[in-house]
């Protein structure tokens, strides 16, 4: 199966192209923060899985870190909700970010008994490693893990 494994750092978008070596480190530009998002009142958006009817608002990552949208700020927003990264827009299940060419989508899986939502790219259906490293401030990798089973 072809994989793409991604970085995103705010504007940057570095892929390595279908057949990657796996490990190989994607390359990546040093980029200027934006302003730190206003911490207005938060309006989460929910994900719903059609198939079980379970609705949650927390997102997985592949470390099992938790992020949610706040559909008010247009952000992906820390558990915390410290740390916040603006461009973000939901329709449904789909996930866009103004700052990258790539689509993203929240899946449903179970895992240790538990229903869960994951972030994961839209066309490879992985689960992506997401690091919040402050305001304005996002990391998005690629890996070859899928949502557990449904």
């Amino acid at each position: 199966m072809d994989r793409c494994t991604c970085w995103l750092a705010l504007a940057l978008l570095a892929c390595s192209g279908p057949g990657a070596a796996p490990g190989r480190a994607p390359e990546t530009q040093e980029v200027r923060p934006l302003a730190s998002s206003d911490a207005g009142s938060a309006s989460l958006v929910a994900f719903f899985d059609e198939s079980t009817e379970f609705e949650t608002l927390d997102v997985y990552d592949a470390t099992r870190e938790i992020v949610h949208f706040d559909a008010a700020r247009n952000a992906m927003v820390s558990m915390d909700g410290s740390v916040a990264v603006s461009g973000w827009a939901t329709a449904g299940n789909e996930l866009t970010w103004s700052r990258s060419g790539i689509g993203f989508r929240v899946r449903f899986g179970t895992e240790a008994g538990e229903r869960r939502a994951f972030f994961t790219e839209a066309a490879a259906g992985t689960i992506c490693d997401l690091r919040l490293y402050g305001p304005e401030q996002l990391g998005i990798s690629g890996t070859s893990e899928f949502p557990p089973n449904p």
